[in-house]
């Protein structure tokens, strides 16, 4: 008679979950009952938006500074065990993906986070692991021996090993809706969570014909500063303007963290100073200075056009006073032309925002890393495991928060795997 125990049950079919599984699968524990719950109706919907459908898989040059949690020290032990190059090789060799390497970026050589998705449910269909969709988990209970897993209809699942890997607050369509608290509350309190908050997402502003910016694209850096004048955080990359009235692009919302935690604390005077022009104060102050000499008759607009986009220049000038279709670079006296320039190379923008959970990326937030053992699995609860966005670790863009998702995944898989 077929026990109806299981000897691993999944919460949650995205990336984490999905990989654990896999993993599962190749090492000692193959053979044995798996089973995989998704919430949605089917799995990987999240995965299946990353990178903006191209799925960027991980990074060449992971570096553990770059993600913010509670456990530095775990972190970085556990990123040196399982990382970019492990991920590498198990997506090739036992996934079948070609990968294909951008820089330091690493995608599927189709560009398709689709690719991935497959690979994945393929995978686990070949090694006879079970996947139910539409399970909407309410509770994991620890009995003398098992673990019982609660829906929120009458049936109810047994198992001896339990990883919830649910995600975060982003993307609430996709079935990530911070569940992680709900599931354990008869296990732990409040004290093992940080709250989730969104991360990796856009911010947005009031100024003064920011919205006429919409679509525009730049090279140039971003620095949060709070009330104080600190800088909270910086930033390199595309800036993008959005149509909502605000900033976004990488850089942007690699700093967004820092924007959303000062908001959240009751900072009421956030500023992201912006430099719109890729180069440093000094190299555009010449280049203007160049151009003054060159094409004095010109409209500063006409002549700036070669160095910066006419609405960049035609926002900035306006906001000293001036009308760059109108005013020539002849009348643009030193002391005018410094001021261009320093508002070019770091302009305030005031942040009023920032984009909610259905705008993010990934969230910051989640069961503490401090509260997990190397393994991610819950101190003192031998067989309760904690993995991917459900954890309180979110890095920068860049395959950063995939990496921790297939990290925290192939760790706790092999800790399973050991205790057959």
């Amino acid at each position: 008679m077929k026990s109806n125990v299981y000897d691993c049950v999944i919460v949650g079919g995205g990336a984490a979950g999905l990989y654990c599984a896999a993993n599962l699968s190749r090492l000692e524990f193959n053979g044995k009952k798996i089973l995989v719950l998704e919430g949605g109706n089917r799995v990987g919907r999240k995965l299946a938006l990353t990178g903006s459908g191209r799925c960027n898989l991980s990074n060449t040059e992971i570096d553990p500074s770059k993600y913010n949690t509670d456990d530095q020290v775990k972190l970085e032990s556990c990123l040196a065990r399982y990382g970019c190059t492990e991920t590498s090789y198990y997506f090739e060799n036992m996934l079948g993906v070609v990968l294909e390497q951008k820089g330091t970026l690493l995608y599927p050589s189709t560009l398709k986070s689709s690719t991935v998705v497959d690979a994945l449910r393929f995978y686990l269909a070949d090694n006879n692991i079970e996947t139910e969709s539409g399970v909407h988990v309410e509770s994991v209970e620890r009995t003398s021996s098992v673990y019982e897993i609660k829906t929120d209809s009458d049936k109810s699942y047994m198992a001896k090993n339990v990883v919830i890997a649910t995600g975060g607050i982003t993307y609430p369509v996709t079935g990530s809706t911070g569940d992680v608290v709900k599931i354990l509350k008869s296990i732990t309190d409040e004290s093992f969570f940080v709250p989730f908050r969104p991360a990796l997402t856009s911010l947005s502003s009031d100024i003064s014909g920011i919205k006429g910016l919409a679509g525009i694209r730049c090279r140039g850096d971003v620095k949060i500063v709070d009330s104080q004048g600190t800088i909270k955080a910086q930033s390199e990359g595309e800036i993008l303007f959005t149509k909502e009235g605000g900033i976004s692009g990488i850089c942007v919302m690699d700093v967004s963290d820092a924007v959303v935690r000062l908001i959240d604390d009751g900072e009421e005077d956030v500023k992201a100073v912006l430099n719109l022009t890729g180069k440093s104060a000094g190299e555009i102050l010449q280049m203007i200075y160049i151009r003054r000499q060159m094409y004095a008759h010109r409209t500063c607009s006409d002549a700036l056009s070669g160095m910066l986009l006419r609405n960049i220049t035609d926002f900035v000038m306006k906001h000293m006073g001036l009308k760059s279709d109108k005013m020539t670079l002849r009348e643009l006296d030193d002391r005018r032309l410094c001021e261009l320039t320093n508002l070019l190379c770091a302009f305030p923008i005031p942040v009023k925002g920032y984009g909610a959970e259905d705008k993010a990326q990934v969230s910051s937030g989640g069961f503490k890393l401090s509260k997990l053992d190397d393994n991610m699995q819950v101190k003192g609860c031998h067989g309760l495991y904690i993995i991917g966005e459900s954890v309180n670790v979110n890095g920068i863009c860049g395959g950063y928060n995939l990496q921790w998702a297939w990290t925290s995944a192939a760790l706790a898989a092999e800790s399973i795997s050991q205790d057959v």
